[in-house]
């Protein structure tokens, strides 16, 4: 409020200290001055007073301060022995004041004033004589802070004494905040005013241009253009406040927006921190509230009279704390809550809680104050807690519902309530915290098989068994859901039908699962799921594809839908859509990041590795694969674990880092995930380390393991893994040649115009255990398999193994061993030529090769034969001219490129990495004497036009090859 009508000045703080400068000049001229300052709390009073008697002593004035305090009010002179304590008046305050009767005449009433008694009405006339007389020699200053706490025998005092002082040499400076309900104190204080020496200051907020000011000097230079501004409406002008902000920001990054730290957290505790009021519950109950933090509602959750709670709210407007009564920034509502403590903090809201319950207040807004509370509920919030739950997983806000669930678990009494509340707990943590669902999945496993669960119920157990890879508890769940009155619909049904194959792989009898075909629809769904699960039996095809996209685009992530995903995703990368697969795997990577849904997004990322893996980037699918396992945490990864392992394994072997191969085979997996199709991977890749690492035995068991899992599942699923392949490969290692050809015969009559990944592995290592000129077709027909698919990592290992195999005795004459590389016609997947069941090429591949010609290299002119001839070994050319000669893999190598190529094109059509197409490039730039690609093409038609012309390119009136 606003206490005085009359010569009242509006000043911001620096205006306020040049006008008390002034009138400390025109007091120490003989001219008494009583200056009255109020403003709120932090706005600067205490500064002022101090600044003016420090630059007053620094002048020669005696200076005298107090500051008046609550405890000390009832004590009498409290503030004349703070303000002669440290002077050197030889001055005592007496123990007889002087006292007369009450019916002495006295003008001074003291009757309404709370805490005064009616006694000493008489002031000591040397006390005054002594104060006045100093004043007629000597510049004397006497500041009093918060007059509103003076004892009643220092305000007479000082009451008498300013009645005195207009001729003297004195300035006597009273402050006391303006923010206070009208009382005797505010009466008493009026009375000044009547003096014609009384001068009496408002203060003001800072003005943006001051805080401008401020920061110039701070910084020594101009700020940004906003920040002044918005330091402004953080801090409201406030000094205190303002000052603190300005602090933060030079101890951040000074980039230009307020920082909020330490400092400023300190000054709102410091501005709250007030023993007379109760500032800081009323700051925090506005804090705590919300948009509910009106004056009624505030008072009734501090208890506080309405009337001091309008006061406080003015002053913490004032400050800037509050904007119209809300606490605007939320570093202002952390700064004021923070100085609660941890106790008075969940005290305030429980009681908000309540009082939001009774006002009508949503259940989320309740909830996040029994949440935030921590303290078991009452029976009241038990529903209300529920029911926040399930509209935040509607947002998927998983760990507010959880918060919710794991409370109102603490409060329930009822046995079925609590039941329920574990079945939302366990659908609901699993998608954060896999393995805390354990400590309720107990109960519910109980229920299950007693046969009580519920639907909800059922659907949390299996999402459970699944992960963890309970392949009992799953179909005994499933068989209870079956027989629940409300049927499940075919979507989910088929979702499910699909995840348990996802994890336990195909079953040959599809009655172990519940019958859908009664609900409208479910044929569909039913030929959806089977067209889907033709891929554990015979690999990606259009069946596979079109059913795959069906269940892309119809089915929503979800905890039922997630398996069913990645087995759609996982066609598209076995029929050798890769780039579409990891299309839909980022695409649903981004929805369960969104959705805060960690576990699925953990998942999605290891299936995305695969691909990646796939695809031959090595060591991108090993850092996504680490990635996901410490998304989650091996003690929260199930048996999903196997598939981002077993990325990292097969990644580690590719780049030939066996140690860290080893490191992955040591860390501890589920003993049920060995069980699943995961775990079949994981066995597979965990062979292949051995066989690596020159192990063949250890290898073979593994591959056994494998053998045994599939056949006890389904001895048609030829494409789950091919472990005859795989037992072939590890036959070579031990000698036993004519096994590994038996093996992998097998696996090819199994695989054949079905499943091209077994029928290019089976290829392969016949071509290992073929004689030396039935290799390089066996290797190629390999090759092609393998690109078809777009599986990058074996198509690398098959030119690898091409490339390391011993040649046909009838090579090319004149070829150096540096020149021997194994290309390969690129042919596309509707060109490759039908096989026998051997394997055996059903017609000659390669017509019209010269002898010992590798598959797929163009026939070769005879003055290219003759030009590397004159360049082999033993010729009579000079070794200057043999320089400048291209072998065979350059010429192929350089032809390509003058046709604009790329190098990684060049790489995929010849079956050579990217690094020996550069390797040839350079070399051939270096024979020709040329400097790049620029003048390739010209340069070729110049020296070997036959073999420009061998391609049909277009050659331009300058000689140079023209690609169409």
């Amino acid at each position: 409020m606003r206490l005085f009508d009359g010569r009242r000045r509006l000043l911001e703080p620096d205006s306020a200290s040049h006008f008390l400068e002034k009138s400390f000049e025109s007091s120490a001229a003989g001219a008494g001055r009583l200056v009255f300052i109020s403003g709120g709390v932090g706005s600067g009073k205490t500064t002022l007073q101090s600044e003016l008697l420090h630059n007053a002593a620094g002048a020669g004035a005696l200076t005298l301060s107090a500051t008046a305090a609550p405890d000390e009010q009832q004590i009498n002179a409290a503030v004349l022995d703070q303000l002669l304590a440290n002077s050197p008046l030889p001055i005592d305050i007496p123990d007889d004041h002087g006292t007369v009767p009450p019916d002495s005449g006295d003008e001074n009433d003291w009757s309404g004033v709370p805490g005064h008694r009616q006694t000493d009405t008489r002031i000591p006339r040397r006390f005054c004589d002594a104060l006045l007389g100093i004043a007629r020699t000597r510049p004397l200053v006497i500041a009093i802070d918060d007059l509103h706490y003076a004892d009643d025998l220092s305000l007479k005092l000082i009451l008498q004494l300013q009645l005195r002082i207009r001729f003297t040499r004195m300035m006597v400076i009273l402050s006391q905040p303006d923010w206070l309900p009208q009382t005797a104190h505010m009466r008493l204080s009026a009375r000044f005013a009547r003096q014609p020496h009384f001068h009496f200051v408002q203060l003001q907020p800072m003005s943006k241009r001051a805080v401008g000011s401020m920061l110039r000097e701070s910084l020594n230079g101009a700020p940004g253009p906003d920040l002044p501004a918005q330091l402004h409406a953080l801090g409201g002008g406030n000094p205190l406040l303002t000052t603190a902000l300005v602090d933060d920001y030079l101890a951040g990054d000074r980039d230009g927006r307020p920082a909020v730290g330490p400092a400023y957290a300190g000054a709102v505790h410091a501005f709250l921190d007030r023993p007379d009021i109760r500032l800081l519950e009323t700051a925090s109950a506005v804090a705590i509230l919300g948009d509910y933090g009106g004056t009624e509602m505030v008072a009734k959750l501090t208890g506080i009279d309405p009337d001091a709670v309008s006061g406080m709210m003015d002053a913490l407007d004032l400050a800037g704390l509050l904007v119209k009564g809300q606490v605007q920034h939320p570093s202002t509502r952390a700064a004021i809550l923070g100085s609660l403590a941890p106790g008075a903090r969940s005290a305030l809201h429980s009681k908000a809680a309540e009082l939001k319950y009774w006002n009508a207040a949503t259940p989320n807004e309740v909830s996040s104050h029994l949440v935030a509370a921590g303290e078991t509920p009452e029976a009241w919030a038990i529903p209300v807690l529920r029911h926040a739950a399930g509209q935040a997983m509607l947002s998927d806000d998983v760990q507010f519902a959880t918060q919710c669930l794991e409370l109102a678990l603490t409060g329930s009494q009822d046995e079925d309530e609590r039941r329920a509340i574990r079945q939302s707990l366990v659908h609901n943590t699993w998608r954060v915290n896999p393995s805390a669902v354990s400590a309720y999945a107990s109960s519910l496993r109980e229920a299950a098989y007693a046969g009580t669960l519920d639907g909800p119920g059922c659907f949390a157990l299996m999402r459970h068994a699944l992960w963890h890879g309970d392949r009992q508890t799953f179909v005994r769940t499933q068989q209870v859901l079956s027989t629940l009155p409300t049927s499940v619909d075919p979507q989910t049904e088929a979702e499910l039908h699909l995840a348990y194959q996802w994890h336990f792989g195909p079953v040959a009898d599809t009655k172990e699962h519940a019958d859908s075909g009664s609900h409208p629809g479910s044929a569909l769904w039913d030929r959806t799921a089977a067209g889907l699960m033709q891929i554990w039996r015979g690999g990606g095809n259009e069946t596979t594809d079109a059913s795959a996209e069906r269940i892309l685009q119809n089915c929503r992530l979800s905890d039922t839908s997630l398996e069913a995903l990645a087995m759609a995703i996982t066609a598209l990368a076995r029929s050798g859509r890769s780039d579409r697969a990891e299309r839909w795997c980022k695409r649903l990577i981004q929805e369960a990041d969104q959705r805060s849904a960690v576990t699925w997004q953990a998942m999605l990322e290891g299936l995305r590795a695969s691909i990646l893996l796939q695809r031959g980037e090595v060591a991108v699918a090993a850092e996504r694969a680490r990635a996901c396992l410490d998304m989650l945490g091996e003690h929260n990864w199930g048996v999903s674990i196997a598939q981002p392992l077993t990325v990292l394994l097969l990644a580690d072997i590719a780049r030939g880092s066996y140690d860290d191969a080893a490191k992955v085979l040591r860390r501890p997996v589920p003993d049920a995930m060995l069980e699943t199709v995961g775990g079949l991977t994981y066995l597979r890749a965990c062979g292949h380390f051995y066989l690596a690492t020159k192990r063949p035995l250890a290898a073979v068991s593994e591959f056994q393991k494998c053998q045994q899992l599939v056949r006890d599942w389904d001895a048609t699923a030829a494409s789950l893994v091919p472990w005859r392949s795989d037992l072939a490969e590890a036959n070579l290692h031990l000698g036993n040649t004519a096994m590994a050809r038996d093996l992998a015969r097998q696996q090819l009559d199994l695989s054949a115009e079905k499943d091209p990944y077994g029928s290019g592995l089976a290829l392969r290592v016949l071509a290992q255990a073929s004689p030396p000129g039935e290799r390089s077709a066996l290797f190629a027909r390999a090759a092609e398999f393998f690109q078809a698919l777009g599986d990058q990592l074996e198509l690398d290992r098959t030119v690898r193994m091409a490339n390391k195999a011993p040649r046909n005795a009838t090579a090319p004459r004149g070829s150096r061993p540096g020149d021997q590389r194994w290309p390969a016609e690129r042919r596309g997947p509707g060109e490759s030529r039908k096989l026998s069941s051997r394997g055996v090429p059903a017609q000659p591949l390669g017509s019209g090769r010269g002898p010992g010609q590798p598959v797929g290299a163009p026939a070769r002119s005879a003055p290219t034969a003759r030009t590397e001839r004159s360049a082999a070994p033993g010729s009579k050319q000079t070794e200057a001219h043999d320089a400048t000669v291209l072998s065979e893999a350059e010429q192929r190598v350089a032809q390509l490129a003058a046709l604009d190529h790329t190098n990684r094109q060049i790489s995929s059509r010849l079956f050579i990495t990217v690094s020996t197409v550069e390797q040839h490039l350079t070399r051939a730039y270096k024979k020709l004497g040329i400097s790049g690609r620029s003048t390739l093409s010209k340069e070729l038609w110049t020296r070997y036009p036959q073999l420009m012309s061998s391609n049909g390119a277009p050659r331009s009136d300058s000689g140079v090859g023209v690609v169409a």
